[in-house]
């Protein structure tokens, strides 16, 4: 494999660097002759400018190009046509000879179109090529990308030979032209194949036999001059043909199964090849004039190896929604910046630049101004520690990953939330958490692979190693996750040891601790003033305004009958509210009659206060946890609560079904509902917390359902002695 990248690149050199040197050697003019009457009369000028500039006018006669007879010239004899010249010998209308040098500085648009940007490009893709191939050598996908851009340049920086009439130069682009489309589409096939994508299109393989087709057409012209006019219109038929196809590969794919990573390759591809294909292509396989030339039209091939520049190649293949979306984001920023400078130097300068200027200065500020992000990037990066990101923001993505692992109650479950990080986003498995000791420590720490220490508990060490390529962004995200990892070891550790202190002093009895008869102490007080604010807001009010009648009362002269029995029956109503409240805090039946019985008195009270009917169906539930009948009890209290405030409901249901060790409490009402992000924030959340949170505090799932209109739906399930301390809560 090795030897064949070095033959490649081998290749690429030699080739490259011969058709640059014949577009090099000799300018490209094209100038269109006159040839019916016997002689090479002018009849166009590809460079009108050039030729103006130089005298050369339409009528005169072309006598000898680079010292030798004009019908000594191959190009004139077959196709009346100049293709480049470095000197010519012309005759005037009024019969005087002229000597015209020819010079690629006295032709901008030649130089900058057919020598210098080729050069660019020439060495541009060469250089991301070798890039590409150096990160990651061994990777089948990478070696088709390489080939693929390599092909690209051959094909552009070949187009000055090949209009030079250089037979090389024209082999090179006809085969070039058609084998980079083939090794992309099979590029697309291994891609596929890594994204676990079938692939139902043509077997790529098969494509390759299209670039065999040209090279058989070269050999048919030596025999059958006709096909030097077939071969070229074959050639772009077939590069039309592969374009459109790859196209459809990648839109129907992605219409699929809705990628962005196939998005986005779909985008870098269309981008460049789409304006070629449109502008100079297809109206030449039309017989139509080309939009653009075909130098201009294959200027947008340039954007190709700028695509593919910043990949970084790993085993994943590349992160290219990372890489591409970042480019996207710089090349926006720049092309408009430098449009505005482009236009700007231009008013300055106060002089009338050609298309061919105004593009070159166009495409060097925006070069310039590109390689001024990745620049500033980089020194962000190194001494600012600002965390880049497009795949998803990395900062907004740090904070999620921590919210997830906060809910982690021991070490196990916080270091099993972690691998679930590590693999979502960085999109490998290729990584191990260990404990290990000093003896084993050093044989770890002598590999190459990225080590990150978890926790340090002395002795023992928790130890992250991950075999896997990452990115300096990836690498600042993992670093920082895995550092609230070690405080997050660090601090279930401490609650870990004062649960088993606390455990020991009920164990031997011994005086409580300061700091747990102080938490106790804070939550009875703040339970009082909860009850304090209740009576005070209800009972009390009540009690108060009955004084004030009775002191009215007690001034006039005439007692009346009917007042003192509203009174009565005010006091009636407050002793009532009374027994409820005590009733509410400790439900007489739950002790004395069991839940069943407790449940169903509570659900015949609701049924007089509330305005729906209630169905209900109430199954004997036994615990051996004594406080889980207290707390079915209170959850339903608070459901048939939240439904006569806030349900409007004409029917409710409730069942309560026991199961092995624990119960499943269902609840169903068909009332107006609410969107989940509403209930967060309504008044009707505080009942709604209050049910998860004691359903959290058993250690159970619970399941909450309801859009507007379509009623509530909440599924609760609790089981004793579950092995781990976890809440389970989604909302539909």
């Amino acid at each position: 494999m090795k030897k064949w990248i070095y033959c490649i690149f081998l290749t690429y050199l030699i080739l490259g660097i011969y058709v640059l040197a014949i577009a090099i050697k000799t300018p490209f003019i094209s100038l269109t002759l006159d040839t019916t009457n016997g002689q090479a009369a002018i009849k166009d000028s590809y460079y009108t400018s050039w030729a103006h500039q130089k005298n050369i006018e339409q009528g005169d006669i072309v006598l000898a190009i680079d010292g030798q007879p004009a019908w000594e010239n191959r190009s004139v004899r077959l196709f009346s046509l100049i293709r480049s010249a470095k000197q010519l010998t012309i005759q005037k209308f009024d019969g005087t000879i002229q000597t015209i040098d020819v010079k690629h500085i006295d032709m901008p648009e030649e130089l900058y179109l057919q020598i210098l940007f080729p050069i660019f490009y020439f060495l541009l893709a060469f250089s991301v090529a070798i890039y590409l191939w150096r990160r990651n050598k061994d990777n089948p996908p990478t070696f088709l990308l390489t080939l693929f851009l390599l092909t690209c340049s051959l094909a552009y920086i070949s187009t000055g030979a090949s209009a030079r009439g250089n037979l090389i130069g024209q082999f090179v682009i006809g085969i070039c032209i058609i084998l980079c489309m083939v090794l992309f589409i099979h590029f697309l096939q291994h891609f596929f194949r890594y994204l676990q994508i079938q692939w139902s299109y043509i077997d790529s393989k098969w494509l390759y036999l299209s670039s065999l087709i040209i090279p058989f057409c070269y050999l048919l012209e030596g025999f059958k001059p006709s096909f030097r006019e077939i071969t070229p219109l074959l050639n772009l038929g077939i590069f039309a043909i592969l374009v459109l196809y790859a196209i459809y590969i990648l839109l129907t794919s992605y219409l699929r199964t809705k990628l962005a990573k196939i998005r986005l390759i779909a985008i870098a591809f269309i981008i460049p090849f789409l304006p070629f294909l449109i502008f100079f292509v297809i109206p030449e396989i039309l017989d139509h004039k080309p939009l653009l030339h075909a130098d201009i039209a294959s200027l947008f091939l340039l954007f190709i190896p700028f695509s593919f520049l910043f990949i970084q190649v790993n085993e994943r293949l590349f992160d290219i929604e990372y890489q591409l979306t970042r480019l996207r984001y710089y090349s926006t920023l720049a092309f408009f910046s430098a449009l505005l400078l482009t236009t700007g130097i231009a008013l300055l300068i106060m002089v009338q630049l050609s298309i061919v200027h105004v593009t070159s200065i166009f495409l060097l500020v925006f070069m310039v101004m590109m390689a001024s992000f990745y620049i500033k990037e980089r020194i962000d990066f190194k001494y600012r520690k600002i965390i880049f990101s497009s795949t998803g923001n990395y900062v907004h993505n740090l904070y999620a990953a921590v919210q997830r692992m906060g809910k982690a109650k021991n070490q196990q479950e916080l270091l099993e939330r972690f691998k679930y990080e590590i693999t979502e986003k960085l999109g490998t498995t290729a990584f191990l958490i260990s404990t290990v000791t000093e003896d084993t420590l050093a044989p770890l720490l002598g590999s190459h692979y990225t080590k990150l220490l978890l926790h340090d508990a002395g002795d023992e060490k928790i130890m992250l190693e991950i075999k896997h390529t990452l990115q300096k962004e990836e690498l600042l995200w993992l670093e920082l996750l895995a550092l609230y990892v070690s405080m997050s070891i660090n601090n279930l550790q401490q609650i870990e040891d004062l649960v088993l202190e606390v455990q020991h002093m009920k164990n031997t009895s011994d005086t409580p601790l300061p700091w747990l008869d102080k938490l106790l102490w804070n939550i009875i007080e703040k339970e009082k003033s909860i009850l304090a604010q209740e009576l005070h807001d209800t009972i009390l009010q009540e009690q108060l305004h009955l004084a004030r009648e009775l002191d009215v009362l007690a001034g006039t002269p005439i007692i009346q009958k009917d007042t003192i029995l509203d009174i009565r029956e005010q006091l009636l109503n407050a002793t009532k509210d009374l027994r409820e409240y005590c009733e509410n805090l400790s439900p007489p039946l739950l002790d004395t009659f069991g839940l069943q019985i407790a449940l169903k008195k509570l659900i015949q009270k609701v049924k007089i206060r509330a305005d729906f009917l209630v169905s209900s169906q109430i199954e004997r539930v036994e615990f051996q946890d004594v406080t889980l009948h207290l707390v079915v009890y209170r959850l339903v209290q608070e459901l048939l609560n939240n439904a006569i405030k806030h349900a409007n409901a004409t029917e409710v249901s409730l069942t309560l079904q026991a199961i092995p060790k624990g119960f499943i409490l269902q609840y169903d009402d068909n009332g107006v509902g609410c969107d989940i992000e509403d209930l967060i924030q309504s008044s009707a959340s505080m009942g709604i917390n209050g049910i998860r949170e004691r359903v959290r505090a058993f250690n159970g799932d619970i399941t909450i359902q309801s859009s507007h209109n379509e009623g509530m739906h909440i599924y609760i399930q609790i089981q004793e002695d579950g092995d781990s301390y976890d809440e389970h809560t989604y909302y539909r």
